[in-house]
């Protein structure tokens, strides 16, 4: 495979005696992405653990109602969807999306739960990778649930330097278009944004 396994951000420092024979056995596979393709669909069964080898892959949520969220993107190499395989309703509340050609090794749970249970480095890696997901989406949750519109935006700026595509922002935002068009215009009049030809930047 073209990812290293022992560069991938599980196995750093991990114990190659352990970690290879359980591999070798694992019937892990490799998958192959276009860009914009389904890696996996929100709701269904997380059986196995995916690593991203190469490209980058990010991740949208759609409410009942059609309202759609998405959150940043993640490049290789690392660990994809982790909180979700363990869980006792082990399902993808997203869908995984390709966000340009990429590549993830599929490893199922079984033998996940065996190298964590026989290497202290893997587990520490993993429980690393799951409190680093648990702390970007408690700063999502503040942003989405205690921080007005305004200042997402403003704080989406401070991040991103730009907004030049109005209903990609919008999503990654979590709103309507016209509810962000409304917040860029209060900012605009505020001094606060300015509008020049790369799109809505800070004032």
């Amino acid at each position: 495979m073209d990812c290293e396994i022992y560069d991938m951000p599980l196995f750093r420092g991990s114990d190659r005696s352990i970690v290879d024979p359980i591999l070798d056995r694992s019937n892990s596979r490799m998958g192959h992405y276009r860009k914009g393709e389904t890696i996996a669909l929100q709701n269904d069964v997380c059986r196995t653990l995916m690593l991203l080898c190469e490209g980058s892959v990010y991740a949208r949520m759609t409410s009942h109602e059609g309202r759609e969220f998405i959150l940043d993107p993640l490049t290789a190499p690392d660990i994809v969807a982790s909180p979700f395989i363990f869980a006792t309703e082990n399902i993808y509340p997203v869908t995984i999306i390709a966000q340009n050609d990429s590549r993830l090794w599929f490893i199922d749970r079984t033998y996940i739960r065996e190298l964590l249970e026989q290497d202290n480095t893997v587990l520490h890696n993993f429980l690393r990778d799951l409190s680093d997901h648990s702390l970007y989406l408690s700063r999502k949750l503040n942003e989405f649930a205690l921080q007005t519109l305004s200042s997402r935006v403003m704080g989406y700026l401070q991040e991103n330097h730009s907004i030049h595509n109005l209903q990609q922002t919008a999503f990654v935002l979590g709103v309507t278009r016209p509810s962000l068009s409304r917040a860029l215009a209060q900012l605009l009049a505020q001094g606060r944004v300015r509008k020049t030809d790369a799109g809505y930047i800070l004032g």
